[in-house]
């Protein structure tokens, strides 16, 4: 035991060497926002020009407006984080309820909404309605 001690000792104090190195052979600055070395095509060949930019950000609001406008209020069922999951639930409702519902693109949800009353007190009877069939957080609001 007292040899692998010592052998240890040695090998740390000797085998480490006391030169460093250092890679100096590219010395020249690569720009990281470059094309590679050697590349000369268009990285946009096949693509189409860009007809919309869309950019998310606060206050980015879809309202999608009803044909037969009877006033400025419906129903919130839900506000789904997906355009699919709200077209389903859509479709879901409207085949229930038999009113229109409308899917409002408002910052990053898909929000799912029944009807078109003139008053909050209007839309009370259908917000109770889809309480009663499933849609326990159904409420008020104004588009």
């Amino acid at each position: 035991m007292k040899y692998l001690l010592l052998f240890s000792s040695v090998v740390l104090l000797f085998g480490c060497g006391t030169t460093t190195s250092s890679d100096d052979s590219n010395d020249e600055f690569i720009d990281p926002y470059a094309d590679p070395p050697g590349y000369s095509g268009d990285p946009f060949a096949g693509f189409g020009p860009v007809a919309t930019i869309r950019f998310p950000a606060e206050g980015d609001t879809e309202i999608e407006e009803p044909d037969d406008l009877n006033g400025p209020w419906s129903i919130q069922v839900a506000a789904c984080g997906s355009m699919d999951a709200a077209l389903t639930l859509r479709d879901s409702i409207a085949a229930q309820t038999g009113y229109p519902v409308f899917v409002d693109h408002i910052g990053s949800y898909y929000k799912v909404r029944v009807g078109s009353f003139a008053t909050s007190s209007d839309s009370d009877g259908l917000r109770v309605q889809l309480r009663s069939s499933g849609y326990p957080d159904a409420w008020s609001v104004q588009r």
